[in-house]
């Protein structure tokens, strides 16, 4: 998984002086639905673009952080998205969106403090964050 800003840096610094806009990278990227490639660009709930392996399953990440939150240290002080991207191996931005996707589907809480984020293992899975208040 790579976000797509610096997928296009990195095009843009292998072509030279031929450069091509973020539009048409992004056109590009759009096209990838059509044809058989083994790559797909994937929009995240805060907008955050990332091209990804079709493969790629948030099933399993789940899991890797469900292992990761359920140690006995997680458990007293919660995982920083640095924590979960030395465990998933990719940047510390992209687990901050799989942490919150996994929020989102109930797996995790979070709290937010001047040290920042740190993400907990929600002990109360049967509440419908949908319907909290209700």
């Amino acid at each position: 998984m790579i976000n797509l800003i610096d997928a296009y840096c990195l095009f843009n610094r292998a072509r030279g002086t031929e450069l091509i806009s973020p539009d048409d990278m992004l056109q590009a990227c759009s096209l990838w639905e059509k044809f058989d490639v083994p790559v797909m660009l994937r929009k995240f709930d805060s907008g955050v673009m990332v091209i990804q392996n079709k493969s790629h399953s948030d099933e399993e990440v789940f899991a890797r952080i469900k292992s990761l939150v359920t140690k006995p240290e997680a458990l007293l002080t919660g995982i920083s998205p640095t924590d979960a991207a030395m465990t998933l191996g990719i940047a510390p931005a992209m687990a901050k969106e799989h942490l919150l996707t996994a929020e989102v589907k109930g797996l995790l809480c979070r709290d937010i403090s001047p040290d920042g984020f740190r993400f907990y293992i929600n002990l109360f899975p049967e509440i419908d964050p949908c319907n909290m208040y209700l």
